[in-house]
């Protein structure tokens, strides 16, 4: 397949996050998903996150219709948890894509023989969501 694909079929995409932002509300204006915490795609989190933002919000919202108090509130949900998103997402993808001959081995070592515990751990940190 690739012996058969010319330069000109290839499609190259650039993978950009954002550095953690201080803060997504703003007089009059939320930043929600991407535009508030843009990460690598080494998690699948990308769109999840965008979802949770979404469900704090409306949560948030339904408390009292303002929706400059509704923003404040969901920062403060919410920035801890994308921080750490963002921040894990750019480490995995660090370590995944590392191409330092000396690390590479020790990497692949690591990874096979991670405890179960450790990713469970992870995982749970991950998928554990405080609405």
């Amino acid at each position: 397949m690739f012996a058969h694909t010319e330069p000109e079929q290839l499609l190259w995409h650039d993978i950009y996050d954002l550095a953690p932002l201080p803060r997504f509300a703003f007089p009059n204006l939320l930043l929600l998903g991407d535009a508030a915490h843009a990460t690598t795609p080494n998690m699948g989190q990308g769109a999840c996150q965008a979802v949770e933002d979404a469900v704090v919000f409306a949560d948030e919202l339904q408390k009292d219709y303002d929706f400059n108090a509704a923003a404040q509130r969901f920062e403060r949900r919410r920035l801890s948890r994308t921080h750490w998103i963002a921040r894990q997402s750019r480490f995995l993808g660090s370590v995944a894509q590392s191409t330092h001959p000396l690390f590479i081995p020790l990497r692949n070592f690591a990874l096979r023989h991670l405890p179960k515990a450790v990713n469970e751990w992870q995982l749970e940190k991950v998928y554990a969501v405080d609405f």
